[in-house]
């Protein structure tokens, strides 16, 4: 069985801190830049996890979203600058799931 690593892609303090606890990460200073190593990252069979730990926009967003809903591996983790003032206002992902489930209920309520 093959052993799998977390990675780790975000910006520089947040990538060196998690270093010290001996994950590997990439510091990411683009999206073209997090885009390339994203792909490399799921095309490596040894990474078992990517941990995101940097402000995405939407787009980057429902393109991990969509990564996921037809991936299994490598599994994703994002974790939102939790530093931000309005953090609660930031909550993208979690914005789009509970559109997803209004949707759904709204939908079984018409049937």
């Amino acid at each position: 069985m093959l052993d799998q690593k977390i990675h780790i892609l975000g910006e520089e303090d947040l990538v060196i801190l998690l270093g010290f606890l001996g994950l590997e990460g990439t510091i990411i200073n683009s999206e073209e830049q997090f885009t390339t190593e994203f792909n490399n990252l799921i095309k490596d069979p040894s990474i078992g996890m990517i941990v995101i730990l940097m402000s995405l926009n939407d787009e980057m967003i429902d393109f991990l979203i969509n990564f996921k809903l037809n991936n299994k591996q490598p599994f994703i983790f994002i974790l939102p600058d939790v530093f931000q003032p309005h953090i609660n206002e930031e909550g993208k992902i979690l914005n789009k799931i509970l559109e997803a489930i209004r949707e759904i209920v709204l939908s079984e309520e018409l049937i």
